[in-house]
C-alpha cells in the first residue's frame, strides 16, 4: 500500500490534466498573443502607411514620365526610319 501511495504521489491523476489544460490555454495564449502583436503593428504602421502612398505615387509619376519618353523617341525613331527609305528625288 505504501509503494501505491508513494508512486500516486508522483503522478497524481489531476497532474496530467492540470498539463494538459496547462498546454490548452498556452495554445489559445500564444493565438492572443500573436493576435495582439498584430494589432499593434497596424496601428502603429497606418502613420508610415502615407509615405509609403507619396513614395508610390512618385513612382507612378516617373513610370508616366518614362512611357511618354519612350513613346516619343518611338515617334522620333519611326520618322528618322521613314527619311532613311524614302527614295531620293532628284
Amino acid at each position: 500500500m505504501m509503494a501505491m501511495e508513494s508512486e500516486s504521489s508522483l503522478n497524481p491523476p489531476e497532474s496530467s490534466a492540470k498539463m494538459r489544460l496547462a498546454e490548452g490555454q498556452e495554445v489559445n495564449l500564444g493565438c492572443g498573443t500573436l493576435i495582439l502583436i498584430a494589432l499593434i503593428v497596424l496601428i502603429f504602421s497606418r502613420s508610415k502607411t502615407g509615405d509609403l502612398e507619396r513614395e508610390i505615387e512618385g513612382l507612378r509619376t516617373e513610370i508616366r514620365e518614362l512611357k511618354t519618353a519612350v513613346e516619343g523617341q518611338s515617334v522620333r525613331l519611326q520618322e528618322l526610319q521613314n527619311t532613311l527609305t524614302k527614295p531620293k528625288a532628284e
